[in-house]
């Protein structure tokens, strides 16, 4: 077991008004929210998890939908036509098994999506704090969860047995002024720490400022237009598409 699932949907619960609000998520919802709109198969009944109905605002008119915010197993199989996950499989402490698990949900032809974080997601703030705690604590501990390549999504969906697989992914580039700013978008997200063998303790002081102090360093971007200076946070997405 990697992850606190019961830290994670706290988390979840705490950010339940941020989240949706919050630009980053709102790109990625208004995304796989098109994606859904544009599928090349017509569907009858589909399931979405990861969200609230009025999350996405197409789709929450649509009576043949089911919404689920956070991630149930279920036994039944063979039961749906469209099956979708918004940001929370990179949370699992199991991807053969859930991945699994909701491809069974899908009928014979049935649509998968899901979308979710990718594992050069806030390279620049894990690079900052190992250089930060081995300096302060001479260890490192878990911050940051680790995270799927793109390659590893395709691998496992080919393994769960979904068929005409298509796996893109989005690069998004985010400028802070303060690390604390970023730190903030992270809560706003749900997407605060839940690895079990984190440190339960409040961040000492001493450790943002030795964290902010190397990315400052290693990552700090000009704007010379606007006489401006500024960190930058890499966020990357991964979309999987595939038939059962």
């Amino acid at each position: 077991m990697l992850f606190d699932i019961k830290r994670v949907k706290e988390n979840k619960i705490r950010s339940r008004e941020t989240r949706p609000r919050n630009f980053l998520f709102k790109r990625i919802f208004n995304d796989i929210e098109k994606r859904i709109l544009d599928l090349p198969n017509a569907w009858e009944y589909g399931l979405i998890e990861g969200c609230r109905r009025r999350d996405l605002k197409e789709l929450k008119k649509n009576d043949k939908l089911t919404f689920l915010e956070f991630f149930n197993n279920s036994d039944k199989t063979s039961s749906i036509d469209l099956y979708a996950n918004l940001m929370q499989l990179h949370w699992s402490n199991d991807p053969f098994s859930d991945f699994s698990q909701k491809v069974k949900l899908l009928k014979p032809k049935g649509q998968f999506l899901c979308c979710l974080f990718g594992a050069e997601t806030l390279n620049e703030l894990r690079d900052s704090f190992a250089k930060a705690e081995m300096k302060l604590f001479g260890a490192v501990s878990p911050r940051i969860s680790p995270l799927p390549e793109i390659r590893d999504v395709g691998n496992l969906a080919a393994k769960v047995g979904l068929n005409n697989c298509v796996v893109d992914r989005d690069i998004i580039m985010v400028d802070y002024k303060k690390i604390l700013d970023l730190f903030l978008d992270i809560k706003n997200m749900g997407e605060t720490n839940a690895i079990i063998g984190r440190r339960k303790t409040l961040m000492p002081k001493k450790l943002i400022h030795e964290v902010e102090k190397y990315y400052l360093k290693n990552f700090l971007e000009k704007r010379q237009e606007e006489d401006a200076e500024f960190i930058r946070a890499t966020f990357e997405v991964i979309f999987l598409y595939g038939l059962k």
